[in-house]
C-alpha cells in the first residue's frame, strides 16, 4: 500500500513541481495510419524569451491570450507546415489549439499543443513534413507515431535530415 501512495504522490509532483524552460521546445508528432493521420505541434517557450512571447501572441498587448489571438498563433504556425502525402499535399482537417495563460508562457511554464487530423484516401508511400515556423525559436523535434493497424506490417522508413525541420516516411513495401 506504501508503494501505490508513493507512485501517486510522484505522479502528483509533476505538474506541481514544473521548472521553467530556459529553452524553446518546439515539437510535431506526426501520428501515421493506413486511413487515419494526426498531426500534435507542441511549443513550450523559454522562461528567457518571455518578451518575444508576449510579442508573438499577445497581438492587442492587453496582457492575455484571447481566442482569436490563438487562432491567429495557430494560422501562422500551420501555414509554416507543409505535408504530403505521396507527394500530394495534404488538407488538415478541423484544427484546435489549446494554450496556457500567457503569464505562464512568458515565465517558460507552459505550453501550446495544435492539433489537427489530416485528410487522406491513399495507402502511404511516402510522407514529407517540413516545419518552417521559427516564432520563438527554429529548431524542431519531428517525431513519427504509428498507429496500431499499420504496425502489422513492415513499419514506414524515416528519413531525417541536418536541419532538423523535415522528416520523410517511406513505406517499405
Amino acid at each position: 500500500m506504501k508503494w501505490l501512495c508513493f507512485v501517486a504522490a510522484a505522479g502528483l509532483s509533476g505538474p506541481l513541481a514544473a521548472h521553467p524552460h530556459s529553452s524553446v521546445d518546439q515539437q510535431v508528432h506526426l501520428a501515421v495510419g493506413t486511413d487515419h493521420t494526426e498531426v500534435t505541434i507542441r511549443i513550450i517557450p523559454a522562461a528567457t524569451e518571455g518578451d518575444l512571447t508576449r510579442e508573438v501572441l499577445d497581438l492587442d498587448q492587453d496582457g492575455e491570450l484571447d481566442s482569436a489571438e490563438a487562432r491567429v498563433f495557430q494560422d501562422t504556425v500551420l501555414a509554416a507546415l507543409e505535408i504530403s502525402w505521396n507527394t500530394q499535399p495534404i488538407t488538415l482537417v478541423d484544427p484546435k489549439i489549446s494554450a496556457a495563460p500567457l503569464e505562464r508562457l512568458e515565465a517558460g511554464q507552459g505550453q501550446i499543443e495544435i492539433t489537427a487530423t489530416l485528410s487522406v484516401t491513399a495507402a502511404m508511400e511516402t510522407v514529407h513534413l517540413t516545419m518552417t515556423y521559427d516564432g520563438p525559436g527554429a529548431d524542431w523535434l519531428i517525431q513519427p507515431y504509428y498507429f496500431e493497424d499499420l504496425r502489422d506490417g513492415p513499419l514506414p522508413r524515416i528519413l531525417r535530415f541536418e536541419d532538423s525541420n523535415r522528416i520523410e516516411l517511406r513505406s517499405t513495401h
